[in-house]
């Protein structure tokens, strides 16, 4: 790899940064039942297709990083109240779910990309939605009390329900399929921009 070939990768990575951050404050504002709506999912998925699983990794780990920091904050009131409750396993799922996804994303797009390149972008922009909401999910069983607790001082009656149900149908439904459609619905302009930024970053 070239000097200047790295250097537009750094770029682009610091673009995609700026960018998560910047949308992750307006997703603080913007919820479905208790958790907030995650539009950074869109810019990691872009960041797995065009700079690869370093770069996906790294920018996975700083959308978990800073979701924990505005809990630990209070700009994010559900992410706080888990981690008053559950500090280690609550970092450990804030951190891992979008650092995994990221890199997961990075690889299905390598693996698909010479065969179809227009598939590839689709099934990435699946994939990273589905595993970030799947090790949420397991983190949620973990600190299953927790989760308990913070729906019950929130006014929701979840006496009766199972914990997968609790989590699937009142914490994370819509949440998810808004998050999946939306990389989706973006993944025609996501390929349109991959074929240009390719040629830039060369």
């Amino acid at each position: 790899m070239t000097q200047t070939s790295q250097a537009k990768k750094i770029t682009y990575f610091a673009v995609f940064t700026a960018l998560t951050v910047v949308l992750q404050f307006v997703g603080g504002y913007m919820r479905i039942g208790p958790v907030n709506l995650n539009f950074t999912l869109i810019p990691l998925v872009l960041c797995g297709m065009l700079l690869g699983i370093v770069y996906a990794t790294a920018l996975g780990f700083i959308i978990g990083a800073v979701f924990l920091i505005q809990g630990i904050t209070g700009f994010e009131p559900f992410t706080g109240y888990l981690f008053s409750e559950s500090p280690v396993l609550l970092t450990l799922t804030c951190v891992l779910k979008t650092t995994v996804a990221g890199a997961v994303g990075a690889l299905v797009y390598r693996a698909l990309q010479n065969g179809n390149k227009y598939l590839a972008t689709f099934v990435s922009a699946a994939v990273v939605p589905v595993v970030n909401t799947a090790i949420f999910v397991f983190g949620m069983v973990l600190i299953k009390e927790s989760l308990v607790s913070y729906l019950t001082s929130a006014g929701l009656d979840v006496s009766g329900y199972g914990i997968l149900y609790i989590i699937l149908v009142i914490v994370v439904t819509w949440n998810f399929f808004i998050e999946f459609g939306l990389n989706l619905l973006l993944a025609p302009a996501v390929y349109r921009v991959i074929k240009v930024a390719d040629k830039g970053i060369g």
